[in-house]
């Protein structure tokens, strides 16, 4: 559906009512995983602009997994993904006022998935056109990292996650918005920030690294690896689905870890890895 917007803003709106993870021109969008999920559920807009990169169509997918110590998929869990479409452009709530549905929602089956199959996980998944008055310069025409050997491709990543960590372990926000830069820069033009919105981010980033909050332990045995953007970037992800990187929760019993979802890729293989 077309639409007349001067800055087109779009996002998923998910429901989950159990693990789960979104992807969008095969890229991770969202994930809810851990202990998180043993009762209750996830609900909320993701934004996507910045994996679409540029006008035209995209896959979309959702995959839901066992809650936390479960093994399958019960007729009780749920997944649904709306998709709407707003105008950035305008004062304050101008996004909330012009939201729309752009696409039909879909679903797990509408009568819930059946209690005679155990599903260990399960896939909905549709394609979405989308229009943008930019074309980014993203991870398009980076290295294939598929090719690499994966073990070779772990430990160069696992480099590169130690280094951030230990700039995370020593609370330097500075030098982790420096390495972040790129992506900052992407999410900016993808998102249409302004200076003031600029300037929000940085504060709320020096902030939370002015709590001086403990780091969770980062092991290579609990980790693996992730390959996606169609074999342009890489991650990597704990054992458990949760993110590699992340602060211990200052307030473990109304709040969970502080998650930092971290995506590399190499602009040419002369190039080291950068966070895109």
């Amino acid at each position: 559906m077309q639409h007349n917007f001067l800055k087109p803003y779009y996002s998923l709106y998910q429901r989950l009512g159990c693990s789960g993870e979104l992807y969008v021109n095969d890229v991770l969008v969202y994930s809810f995983f851990g202990d998180q999920t043993l009762e209750g559920g996830s609900t909320g807009a993701v934004p996507i602009n910045n994996v679409i990169l540029e006008s035209g169509k995209y896959k979309v997918v959702g995959r839901m997994f066992p809650r936390f110590s479960k093994e399958t998929i019960t007729e009780e869990d749920y997944m649904t993904l709306d998709f709407h479409v707003a105008e950035a452009e305008g004062p304050l709530g101008t996004i909330k006022k012009t939201r729309y549905k752009f696409h039909p929602r879909i679903e797990q089956p509408w009568d819930g998935l059946s209690e005679n199959i155990n599903y260990p996980v399960f896939e909905i998944s549709t394609e979405i056109e989308v229009e943008l008055p930019f074309v980014l310069d993203g991870w398009q025409n980076s290295v294939d990292l598929s090719k690499m050997k994966e073990e070779k491709l772990f430990e160069e990543v696992f480099a590169f996650y130690n280094q951030l960590y230990l700039v995370m372990e020593s609370h330097n926000a500075g030098k982790y918005l420096e390495l972040s830069k790129e992506k900052m820069k992407l999410q900016e033009q993808a998102f249409y920030f302004s200076e003031e919105r600029k300037g929000s981010f940085l504060k709320g980033a020096m902030q939370l690294f002015g709590q001086n909050l403990e780091m969770a332990p980062m092991k290579k045995e609990d980790l693996r690896i992730q390959i996606m953007g169609h074999g342009k970037l890489v991650r990597l992800v704990r054992l458990d689905g949760t993110e590699a990187l992340k602060f211990k929760s200052p307030d473990p019993e109304n709040q969970g870890d502080v998650e930092f979802e971290v995506k590399l890729h190499k602009r040419n293989p002369q190039q080291g890895f950068t966070i895109i």
